[in-house]
């Protein structure tokens, strides 16, 4: 290659990359230029996309109908695809009173851009209005799948408008969908402070009658209604769905343990506490089984056994039987009967400590008529924390049962 050519090549390919910068100059000039002057941007790049829809956004903001709706033509002679534009034309179609054009264009502006919040708000809006909740719900599913931050607005609308039977199974039927902001909203309606608890008993027992329900979100159900203190609607939704192997509910249900228990509702609870092995062995001559708990020498407050009960006011016995092997602690391991309020404690057994055979333990208990609206039964470890708190040994125990005594109402 003469020196002639070779200058003329290298000039060639300097002007091409000068060319190339300046286009890279002019597109992150106009960037950054976009949001804040978007006239600026556009003598960079008169056909910038981003530049032209805010300068669209600021004209319909400014109610210049005529100039957004031109300049939002102007983005899509451009770029046909560009959604938002044709959310512009939307809402200057909503302003002209035509509402049939702005569902339309919404409808369009939504395909586009499926992240548009506006079109999916608009058109979940629209839909509500007219009463079709399914599709209303199927536009914020979509909104949330793609802005989840946007929950802490939507979730507080959903749960004061899920007070009403219709939205409820609706919203229950989007939901059996486990679409990923499930969990959050169901969480959301149980939480004290934020829920509802009447939009929490709609939807989740429309999603119970769809058979929608998680064991584990139908145990939350049931352990949130205790935590609000609405004993009595909890043991109704739990009575209403737990095998009676009699055809009846005693007062304390599964005392002899003849089925596994289930950490759920009025069933016995077992806890894991660090230094106790609990598991449920046979009894001879008997139906049912035993707990067995072998306590392994450590620090130990409660055996991590324990049964809630809705016991009315009146006078109640509760029995259990019993055997040890080696059973040392300082005070004894004791059951307890502990009212959910103020209440307190309102019987404690006898210490069972040492060794012996199969023993009954009776335990009598007043229900008082305010401060008890639901009770624990629980077997403690009654010294205070410390090196006192030490325990050892094995204990069986079954036959658990409460009856109503002499004086019971």
């Amino acid at each position: 290659m003469s020196q002639r050519m070779r200058v003329v090549w290298m000039v060639g390919v300097f002007m091409l990359v000068l060319l190339a910068g300046w286009r890279i100059v002019g597109l992150m000039r106009t960037e950054a230029l976009a949001e804040q002057d978007p006239p600026a941007a556009l003598r960079w790049r008169p056909d910038a996309p981003a530049a032209l829809q805010v300068l669209a956004e600021r004209q319909l903001a400014a109610g210049d109908l005529e100039a957004a709706a031109a300049t939002a033509r102007r983005i899509l002679a451009q770029s046909p695809l560009h959604g938002p534009a044709f959310r512009i034309l939307a809402e200057v179609a909503e302003r002209h009173d035509d509402p049939a054009q702005a569902e339309r264009l919404y409808q369009i502006a939504a395909r586009r851009a499926p992240r548009d919040a506006v079109s999916r708000l608009w058109l979940a809006r629209h839909a509500l209005q007219r009463g079709q909740f399914d599709e209303a719900l199927q536009q914020l599913d979509r909104l949330l799948r793609f802005s989840p931050q946007r929950a802490a607005v939507v979730f507080p609308a959903l749960i004061q408008m899920a007070t009403q039977p219709a939205f409820a199974d609706a919203l229950a039927r989007q939901l059996a969908h486990d679409p990923p902001w499930r969990g959050s909203l169901l969480a959301a309606l149980q939480r004290p402070a934020s829920g509802n608890p009447e939009a929490a008993g709609r939807v989740l027992e429309a999603l119970q009658a769809q058979g929608g329900l998680q064991p584990e979100e139908y145990a939350r159900w049931l352990d949130a209604l205790l935590a609000q203190g609405r004993w009595g609607e909890a043991y109704a939704r739990w009575a209403s769905r737990v095998p009676k192997p009699d055809g009846r509910l005693p007062l304390l249900y599964n005392g002899d343990f003849a089925m596994p228990p289930t950490n759920v509702g009025f069933d016995w609870r077992i806890q894991r506490v660090p230094g106790v092995l609990l598991d449920f062995v046979p009894v001879a001559g008997a139906r049912g089984q035993a707990a067995y708990f072998s306590f392994l020498d450590r620090r130990i407050p409660e055996a991590g056994l324990s049964h809630p009960l809705l016991l009315a006011p009146g006078h109640y016995q509760i029995t259990l039987k019993a055997r040890a092997t080696a059973l040392r602690s300082e005070l004894g391991l004791q059951w307890q009967l502990v009212c959910a309020d103020p209440a307190g404690v309102l019987a404690r057994s006898d210490p069972l400590d040492g060794n012996f055979g199969w023993t009954r333990f009776v335990l009598d208990v007043e229900v008082p008529a305010t401060g008890c609206p639901g009770q624990w039964l629980r077997l403690v470890n009654p010294v205070p924390n410390g090196a006192a708190q030490r325990l050892s040994g094995e204990l069986w125990v079954t036959d658990v049962t409460v009856r109503p005594g002499l004086n019971a109402h």
